[in-house]
């Protein structure tokens, strides 16, 4: 399942682009320099609540597919097995060499898992949620060049077409008869040549269309570039990105000069 931007009159659909970006950031910055179990509960719990607010399940669904469950059952399982501190609680015998699985390992991997799940929540969260459009303008507003948000953009609009253009071309070959979801070496050759190599040929006939409409328009004759709308900083979008700024701050310090004791990892 793919997480998609999903339109809504919510407070995180009207907040800037910039001011949830950088909650996204210091968010994730956040998680990785501090080591707790709670913490991490904590983090997902929050995510949790902000999607109920929204009204979107995509998250929940997102995070309850068969491959983020595999990724985070991985990423326990490898921490659990090469963390080799702390008591010793089974051991696993093997042809070569016994598996060791301590406490110390268990806890590792769990923090580091729900670290993983906690990224990956914002992360579904903050797509939701933004009009990836919206954050490309943003950005370029406030110094990005526009040729790179041009590209994105252009990456994101031709994406959907695409796609659209595969499953026309999958239907018409369905049509005719046209096996292409054969396994093995064949298939996949098969399955180059009858749909890749049309799709790269319909790739080329909107590069031309694109080049002659953006030579038209004389893109790239100056160094910056006109919106139609002006991107306006809210009370709200304003202390958000003070804060998160203020806290990763704070944190950064306080992990350098021990002021306060936070919680870690043990070794």
């Amino acid at each position: 399942m793919m997480v998609k931007f999903e339109k809504g009159s919510s407070f995180l659909h009207r907040l800037n682009p910039i001011a949830k970006l950088s909650v996204v950031v210091a968010y994730s910055l956040i998680v990785f320099l501090l080591a707790s179990l709670r913490l991490e509960l904590l983090c997902i719990a929050a995510v949790l609540v902000m999607e109920r607010i929204t009204g979107s399940r995509q998250v929940c669904a997102f995070m309850l597919s068969r491959f983020v469950l595999a990724l985070v059952v991985v990423v326990l399982i490898m921490q659990a097995v090469m963390t080799h501190s702390g008591t010793v609680l089974i051991t696993v015998p093997l042809y070569f060499t016994r598996l060791r699985i301590t406490d110390a390992g268990l806890l590792n991997g769990m923090v580091i898992a729900m670290r993983f799940v906690s990224v990956v929540m914002v992360g579904a969260l903050f797509v939701a949620t933004t009009d990836p459009v919206d954050l490309l303008y943003s950005l370029m507003r406030i110094g990005v060049p526009y040729r790179y948000g041009f590209m994105a953009i252009l990456a994101l609009r031709l994406t959907t077409v695409f796609e659209q253009e595969a499953k026309t071309l999958t239907n018409a070959q369905k049509m005719r008869g046209l096996n292409v979801d054969e396994s093995g070496i064949r298939g996949l050759m098969r399955c180059v040549r009858c749909t890749v190599i049309p799709l790269l040929v319909c790739a080329l006939s909107h590069v031309d269309d694109l080049v002659v409409s953006m030579e038209g328009r004389a893109f790239g004759c100056k160094k910056t570039r006109t919106f139609v709308t002006e991107d306006r900083y809210g009370l709200l979008d304003k202390a958000l990105i003070l804060g998160c700024l203020s806290l990763v701050l704070l944190t950064v310090l306080d992990i350098v000069f021990g002021w306060y004791p936070l919680p870690h990892l043990r070794p």
